[in-house]
């Protein structure tokens, strides 16, 4: 900006000089001041480098904050789901290129005072200078599409980041840190009972869901929301599934757990046990592969029947196949799933 205004200045000098016209001299000077002007004014991605976090409006927020530093960009979307990429700013546009998907997006900035940004039609974000950034892990989602947004689920949910680094699983809790240890008291924290959210990052399995599933069975958390891929810049794939674990399953697997509280009272249920389900008559049915779901097709609208899912199904398959069972669990409610 110095140098512009330099080189400005002898244009200016040089034009005194050699113009004698007063009228020439005024027009020159209005026209110089004008480009000086909008030279000052331009917005550059020095102007938006920091933290921007999004101000409160009664709603979970699409998006909660930026990370602007050099080229980059952190974008902390809803429920704390972290992505990043490159950034850039051009004629009062700022322009998205994140890692996943190869994904272009571009908002005009509607307004840069202070410590105040207008951009996406209504999002409102503050400028945060007492961090530096978003501290937490970034993940890619399994990429399952289910087009079924979390944007049409009414309902405040408590998020769980469930994903792996290399072959080692990772969990984070909202914005923190944790371990398969502390679902439990995650979940059972607080006054109110929320639906849980959990986001199935890449390379997470149906044997790695299994144990989680588990965890919620022991508090009781059976209807789980799964987020399996991001859609756009605001949204992200969700699926519903229903969790079914006989008691005794449950029971055995805390009990091989190490420093493992008790396990909880058994329920006053007439059927604890696959085995007693089916003792006085029903159907079993064994999913292996996907070529078994023609298996499906044996069902009946009355009888008992158990669907016995192999651990080893691809963890898209058992979302499939579970799509299909709910159809058929609302011509008989007596079909009953496990993960063996």
């Amino acid at each position: 900006m110095l140098i512009i205004t330099k080189i400005l200045n002898a244009c200016i000098r040089d034009t005194f000089i050699s113009l004698s016209n007063t009228k020439m001299h005024h027009n020159l000077l209005l026209f110089i001041a004008i480009l000086i002007l909008a030279s000052c004014n331009e917005i550059t991605k020095e102007d938006l480098k920091g933290n921007w976090i999004a101000v409160p409006s009664g709603k979970v927020p699409d998006i909660w904050g930026f990370n602007f530093k050099g080229d980059s960009v952190e974008l902390i979307g809803d429920y704390s789901f972290k992505e990043s990429g490159k950034f850039q700013v051009e004629k009062g546009k700022l322009k998205f290129h994140l890692n996943r998907d190869n994904f272009k997006t571009e908002t005009e900035i509607l307004r840069l005072e202070a410590d105040t940004l207008l951009i996406f039609d209504s999002l409102v974000f503050h400028r945060n200078r007492e961090i530096n950034n978003f501290d937490f892990q970034e993940y890619e989602l399994i990429g399952h599409e289910t087009n079924r947004f979390l944007s049409q689920e009414k309902k405040f949910f408590r998020s769980i980041h469930f994903y792996k680094i290399g072959e080692e699983i990772h969990f984070r809790f909202g914005d923190k840190q944790g371990a398969i240890e502390d679902v439990n008291l995650f979940l059972e924290g607080g006054h109110s009972n929320p639906k849980v959210l959990v986001f199935i990052g890449k390379g997470i399995n149906l044997k790695d869901l299994r144990s989680l599933y588990y965890r919620f069975a022991w508090v009781q958390k059976l209807n789980i929301l799964l987020g399996t891929k991001r859609e756009g810049i605001f949204e992200t794939h969700v699926l519903n599934d229903h969790i079914e674990i006989w008691w005794e399953d449950l029971a055995l697997h805390i009990a091989n757990l190490k420093s493992a509280p008790p396990p909880p009272p058994q329920p006053s249920i007439e059927f604890n046990s696959k085995a007693s389900y089916l003792k006085n008559g029903g159907t079993e049915i064994k999913i292996s592969t996907k070529k078994d779901f023609q298996k499906i097709e044996e069902l009946t609208a009355i009888g008992r029947c158990v669907v016995s899912i192999s651990a080893n199904l691809p963890i898209e398959d058992y979302f499939e196949l579970k799509k299909r069972l709910r159809k058929w669990k609302q011509v008989n409610k007596e079909i009953m799933t496990e993960i063996e």
